[in-house]
């Protein structure tokens, strides 16, 4: 098989090209010192997913960026 054999080639990026979590828990951070909230990564990224469902259940027509 050789990469010439391919049209296209495609992948997921969250997780594979781009380290989500760990970008997203650098985000987060202001956000907790602002209300003097210490969180670790993953009771942090735990909550962060709480609300984000929540959220999208709330406003399923809401643009995801």
């Amino acid at each position: 098989m050789k990469l010439t054999d391919f049209k296209a080639l495609t992948f997921d990026c969250y997780g594979t090209l781009i380290d989500w979590e760990t970008g997203l828990y650098a985000a987060l951070q202001p956000c907790c010192r602002r209300v003097a909230i210490t969180l670790g990564r993953d009771e942090a990224l735990a909550a962060f997913a709480r609300h984000e469902s929540a959220q999208e259940a709330e406003t399923p027509g809401m643009i995801y960026s």
